[in-house]
């Protein structure tokens, strides 16, 4: 959808989509509803319906903005196992993408895994996720894969359990960072570049 003059159509769609979200993953996909957000933002049901009409759509919407950004790290990542220094920059780039515009749509994938499986846009999300995380892993065994998803895992919970960790968005980024690269690197070999 085009922009008005002044960028009003705009900035409701992303208006929406970050409230959207974050009911989303603080409330859970199922338990939330388009007129919750409606009422959250203080517009109207209509309004809200004028720009997606249902929450399939306004999440596809976004995880259509996500997917070149995650095929884009799969692709540094290959051919598989990509050395020690491109699996650093490929996490160091996850982490930027979760604290970006986009974080809070791999937050919401995350924490709702369950209930998006049958949304085709998550279940692309989803598989490219694992794609990026069997990548990170330069070994088939289960202690390499589960350190490559644990670091993952560690920068997502930086956004997603904010209340429980404390700290501020900086401390928490900064820590989760440290221990995903930490885990990272207990994967890497004698000879791995």
């Amino acid at each position: 959808m085009a922009p008005t003059a002044d960028g009003r159509r705009t900035g409701t769609r992303a208006r929406i989509h970050a409230t959207a979200l974050e009911m989303f993953t603080t409330h859970g996909y199922e338990r939330t509803t388009l007129a919750q957000v409606a009422d959250r933002l203080g517009i109207t049901r209509p309004a809200l319906y004028h720009h997606f009409r249902s929450k399939e759509d306004l999440l596809t919407s976004a995880y259509d903005r996500l997917v070149p950004e995650l095929d884009d790290l799969t692709g540094r990542l290959r051919p598989a196992p990509a050395p020690w220094r491109t699996r650093r920059a490929a996490l160091d780039r996850f982490a930027t993408l979760l604290s970006g515009a986009d974080g809070a749509v791999l937050v919401c994938a995350r924490v709702n895994e369950h209930a998006l499986q049958g949304l085709p846009a998550a279940a692309e999300v989803l598989s490219r996720l694992d794609e990026i995380a069997q990548l990170l892993a330069p070994g088939a065994d289960v202690e390499s894969r589960m350190r490559a998803r644990l670091a993952l895992s560690a920068l997502t919970m930086a956004a997603a359990r904010a209340p429980q960790l404390g700290g501020t968005d900086e401390t928490r980024h900064l820590a989760a960072r440290t221990v995903a690269r930490e885990l990272l690197a207990a994967n890497r070999k004698p000879d791995d570049g």
